[in-house]
């Protein structure tokens, strides 16, 4: 860290900042320095400077800097330090000069703090003060300031009926904006997929956007997928007026007010710098900032731009609270590892809002997948098709779990598309399959699993199942067909379609994978969980209707969570750029405490080089300035209270994510060659055996017909010989770094070494997963006896025949209907229908209607939410979040209970709400009128005791 006084700081650092954010000290319309807060006349804009009242003898203080609006009135100030100096440490000094300005115009105006490294910002009438990564422009700052003197902040927050029409959304945005309004800038949204982040992100802008509070708002989404939703769906849909804009490249518009970009894209440019060297992005370039899919984004260096943009930030995540790193509830700045707003998949499925699976997971295996493949299990003619392409067949040997991966047996694939289609959820014809998707382990595999279906099932003519690919140009058309079309029915996919597709109609799900992360695995059954309401093409639906979606599992993967609920150890997720310099850094320590000076000077140089290659105008880089000007300073190397290789493993390593232009195949190479230079300073014979493989692999694949790789043949042969590794040393690993290592770009795909067998499988075991209890098995079958009973009277009973037709009933006939039911061995009287229906009220004529599938009763569970939703969309407004949550707790109570008094309110769960709860969080007529609602839906539906 160079340590430069107070002048020096100014001119070398914060000057340098201020103008890269269009703040030129030279332009006294934007920017003046040393100004005398006490001397000053802020009103009339005369603006004295320490040189015009140094010498009198009137009080004085001076701001270091005062920057101005484009009217040239002041907007804020900046307190330095010197570099060694806290920034911090100037607040109370900012304050003085912030009050003095105040006291003259009557308007606060903003606060700096900086110390050329770090930037403090303190919008005192707001928020709390907070460090930055570089100074807000003059647009920025006038912005902010109109919000403080428009905002329209009303504690009465009405969300819009237009945008979200669920309770629970409601109450989800409402928290969310009253988190805001307490001052906080950070918020995390887990909701199930399927019940609506998009919208209620779009209801939570809309509010803010009504306040005055944000104009600029910037959605980020990791997949393109994504960005198309939230931009067609949700900008479009519903910001029809507002100027908004599709973020698809280095291009920005900076006049609009709505954007929507994947993280991908707008890494490439917030960071960019335009001809006069001024950032194209500023920190305060947006108001409001969404994460879709928060979890993935904040990690590696995505974190950069979350860091540097200097806005309200709020996570949106499907994935399970109970999954959710806690790094990212500590980003968010969530207390006690919980989300700001939470809405789980168990509760939407509650509420009907998901489809539920959970009695409904067929797991299935074949022979071969059991007991692996073996030379016993091949024909003469297998054997005979094996020597033919070189195989031993004798050498045939491999575990279940290798199946598609070292060997394929292609009746595995068919077996697996004949279960399938015998046991699917049918469309309404009962003759085609439901909308599926197949998780399939590799591309090959997915065109084994297509060419299984065209081979058993000809007679669809090649439009049942699509496979679906990244590489194929049409990927994106073949999405819409199958969401939009009649065919295909079945998508089969590797990752495409794992995340981010939206198809309600999916009824079957097949995991003819293993997936090893929890997080993906709830992500693909999120391709099924949307409800039967989100269905658009009832002809593609069982009966016409989603009650729910099956799901196949080939791999035992619901076997594998159950055993393993925190999912496989996953090798390191730093990035590989930090992994190759921390071997670097391990071997110049080995070589160092050895004393072998010339290898050790030789690395040092290495590590250098490579911190030189970091992008110092990187936001992401300049936040560690202090520490990259220090490890590339020589006194690092002298200082004998700093272990140099500490302070660059901790401080610099991080960092290294961050090196642009990296090469996947190249790093990778580069990675397993510092490990072996490492392993031979360590005599690791272990290690060095370990790594001879890949990496001669790696080797073997580089084209000789490229003159580059030509050039090096010689070597490549080296590398690739016996002797070679039989004396490998610390040189020769280095060599293939410095010589070797940049070919990998131009290395082949790895071929695919798959063992392809033609011959039959089958489905040796079966399982049924049931992760829910079942309805009692006695209400079942009286159920079924009586509606079985009902369907033949129906081709019989001249009554029934009657209300089939939808003819008119007279006395007579209601009579003779009642002595062949009430009469019968089933002894059924209205009672008893009630106690079938769960509900009261009931009449025979409609229940037979229900049976013979002519009439639909809302279920209990409607009935219930319905009329509690209806209740808190439309009185929305004088409610909180906790209040709105409150009232849906009775209605989840209501429904298990099926009756709830004025005194129960005074129990758990209610009183879970803390010591204000019941009273005076509502009152008392609040709450009669909440029993009122229960009371009028258990006369309507329940069966009374009595």
């Amino acid at each position: 860290m160079i340590d430069l006084n107070e002048l020096e700081t100014r001119k070398q650092k914060i000057d340098v900042l201020l103008k890269e954010h269009g703040w030129d000290i030279s332009d006294r319309s934007k920017v003046v320095v040393e100004v005398d807060t006490k001397q000053s006349d802020f009103n009339k804009q005369v603006y004295k400077q320490v040189n015009e009242t140094r010498k009198n003898k009137s009080e004085s203080k001076y701001a270091d800097y005062l920057l101005l609006d484009d009217l040239g009135d002041p907007i804020a100030i900046i307190e330095a330090k010197r570099t060694s100096k806290d920034p911090v440490l100037g607040q109370k000094q900012a304050e003085e000069y912030a009050d003095d300005i105040k006291a003259q115009i009557g308007k606060d105006v903003f606060i700096f703090l900086s110390n050329g490294y770090q930037i403090w910002f303190w919008d005192r009438e707001r928020y709390p003060m907070r460090q930055i990564k570089g100074f807000h422009t003059q647009k920025d700052l006038q912005r902010f300031k109109f919000q403080i003197q428009n905002s329209k902040i009303d504690h009465d927050i009405e969300i819009s009926k237009d945008i979200v029409d669920r309770s629970k959304s409601v109450e989800v945005a409402k928290r969310i904006v009253e988190h805001i309004h307490k001052g906080h800038r950070k918020a995390l949204i887990v909701m199930a997929t399927g019940t609506g982040k998009t919208r209620v992100a779009m209801a939570i802008i809309d509010q803010l956007i009504r306040e005055e509070r944000v104009q600029r708002v910037l959605f980020l989404t990791d997949r393109k997928g994504l960005r198309k939703q939230a931009y067609d769906k949700g900008f479009m849909k519903f910001f029809p007026d507002e100027s908004k804009e599709k973020i698809l490249s280095g291009n920005y518009d900076p006049h609009k007010r709505l954007y929507v970009s994947t993280i991908q894209t707008f890494q490439e440019i917030y960071n960019q710098k335009g001809k006069n060297g001024q950032y194209i992005i500023s920190p305060g370039e947006f108001d409001l900032i969404f994460s879709d899919e928060a979890h993935r984004s904040i990690y590696s260096k995505w974190k950069g731009i979350f860091t540097y943009l200097d806005a309200i930030q709020i996570g949106l995540t499907a994935t399970p609270a109970d999954l959710v790193e806690r790094d990212t509830f500590r980003f968010f700045e969530c207390e006690d590892n919980a989300p700001t707003a939470l809405y789980s998949y168990d509760e939407a499925v509650r509420d009907g809002v998901l489809c539920d699976f959970r009695k409904n997971v067929a797991g299935a295996r074949t022979h071969f997948q059991i007991e692996g493949v073996k030379p016993d299990d091949l024909s003469p003619e297998e054997r005979e098709e094996l020597i033919k392409k070189g195989i031993d067949p004798d050498t045939i040997n491999f575990e279940g779990t290798e199946l598609e991966k070292k060997v394929a047996v292609k009746g595995t694939s068919e077996a697996i598309v004949r279960e399938f289609m015998e046991n699917c959820l049918p469309d309404q014809t009962g003759t085609l399959p439901a909308k599926t998707i197949f998780f399939a382990i590799s591309k090959l595999h997915a065109l084994r699993l297509w060419e299984a279906f065209e081979r058993l099932y000809p007679e669809y003519k090649g439009k049942l199942a699509k496979r679906i690919i990244s590489e194929d140009s049409r990927a994106s058309e073949l999405i819409e067909e199958f969401r939009d079309k009649d065919y295909p029915r079945i998508a089969i996919s590797v990752d495409m379609m794992d995340t981010g597709i939206d198809v309600p109609e999916i009824c079957n799900l097949v995991f003819a994978k293993p997936v090893f992360s929890k997080i993906k695995f709830w992500q693909m059954l999120g391709r099924g969980t949307r409800a039967d309401a989100a269905c658009e093409y009832r002809e593609w639906l069982p009966n016409g209707e989603k009650e729910y979606f099956k799901v196949f599992d080939f791999w035992n993967n619901f076997e594998y969570w159950q055993m393993n609920p925190k999912g496989a150890k996953n090798e390191s997720s730093e990035a590989i750029t930090n992994r190759i310099f921390l071997f670097r850094l391990k071997q110049l320590d080995e070589l160092m405490q050895r004393g072998n000076d010339d290898l050790a000077e030789d690395v040092k140089e290495t590590v250098i080089e490579d911190i030189k290659a970091l992008p110092m105008d990187s936001v992401s880089v300049k936040e560690h300035l202090q520490d990259v000007e220090k490890a590339l300073s020589p006194k690092l190397w002298d200082n004998v209270g700093l272990d140099p290789i500490d302070f660059l493993q901790k401080k610099i390593m991080h960092l290294m994510k961050f090196k642009p232009g990296v090469n996947l195949n190249e790093a990778n190479f580069t990675l397993k060659c510092e490990k072996l230079a490492y392993a031979v300073l360590q005599n690791n014979q272990h290690e060095i055996e370990r790594l001879k493989k890949p990496i001669a692999k790696m080797v073997d694949q580089l084209p000789r017909t490229i003159d580059k790789v030509k050039d090096k043949e010689d070597l490549l042969d080296d590398v690739l010989a016996r002797s070679f590794w039989n004396g490998v040393d610390f040189e020769d690993a280095k060599k293939m770094v410095d010589e070797i290592a940049p070919l990998m770009p131009y290395m082949a795909k790895e071929p695919r070494e798959t063992i392809v067998i033609d011959m039959g499988d089958t489905i040796e075991e079966r399982k049924e997963w049931i992760l829910n209890e079942e309805e009692a098995e006695y209400e079942t079958a009286y159920k079924e006896k009586v509606e079985n009973w009902i369907q033949e009277l129906a081709d019989t009973h001249p009554v029934i025949i009657k209300i089939k037709n939808d003819e008119p009933l007279t006395e007579n006939d209601l009579d003779e209907l009642e002595e062949t039911l009430y009469n019968s061995e089933l002894s059924l009287d209205i009672s008893k229908i009630n106690q079938i229906l769960q509900r009261n009220n009931s009449t025979l004529v409609d229940f037979i209607k229900h049976v013979l599938g002519l009439y639909e009763y809302p279920s209990p569970n409607h009935v219930i939410k319905d009329a509690f939703d209806t209740f808190i969309i439309e009185n929305n407004k004088q409610y909180s979040a906790d209040q709105l949550n409150f009232i849906r707790t009775l209605q989840t109570v209501f429904l298990r209970k099926q009756h709830v008094e004025f005194s129960n309110l005074w129990n758990a769960p209610f009183t879970n709400f803390g010591t204000n709860s019941p009273m005076p969080m509502f009152s008392k007529e609040e709450l009669n009128a909440f029993i009122h609602i229960c009371n009028e839906v258990e006369e309507e539906i329940f069966v009374s005791e009595a």
